[in-house]
């Protein structure tokens, strides 16, 4: 049986949800504004896969690698965009320190969601990236993806 000082020494893999901001600000060259542009906010959620020895660590050590992913560029508007670390969300422990095999679970959540609520308004208020026709998303996974074509 461990101990508490002997759990707390061991090293496990969390799967840590992060969310960024892209902050744009000043007004878009007029002369560049195209079918792509969109006045709107952006977020990113992403799972860091962080190696720690318990969850405050596991967010500690995400939130200093969220940080360091910040970055400030210029995009194809002539706007300035800072891509900003806004919070840590949660965290989901994966595994204890052994290797990680494909088709490792990297995170899941659950929804809570009445029963009168259909699928098709779930799809829309948790995932509306999908509801899209698929050649449209792929545009604007590829435009948000890229900062050098932003």
């Amino acid at each position: 049986m461990q101990t508490h000082t002997e759990e707390a020494s061991v090293w496990k893999w969390y799967g840590v949800k992060v969310l960024y901001k892209n902050l744009i600000t000043g007004k878009p060259n007029a002369e560049k504004i195209d079918e792509n542009y969109e006045d709107h906010q952006i977020f990113e959620e992403s799972i860091l896969l962080i190696k720690a020895k318990s969850f405050d660590q596991a967010y500690e050590i995400a939130e200093t690698k969220a940080k360091e992913n910040e970055d400030s560029y210029i995009n194809v508007y002539d706007q300035v965009v800072n891509f900003q670390f806004v919070d840590s969300l949660h965290a989901f422990l994966l595994c204890e320190d052994e290797e990680l095999e494909n088709g490792t679970e990297v995170y899941s959540r659950f929804l809570h969601i009445s029963k009168e609520e259909s699928f098709a308004n779930v799809l829309s208020r948790y995932y509306p990236e999908v509801i899209e026709e698929e050649k449209e998303q792929i545009r604007k996974s590829f435009i948000l993806r890229n900062k050098d074509f932003n």
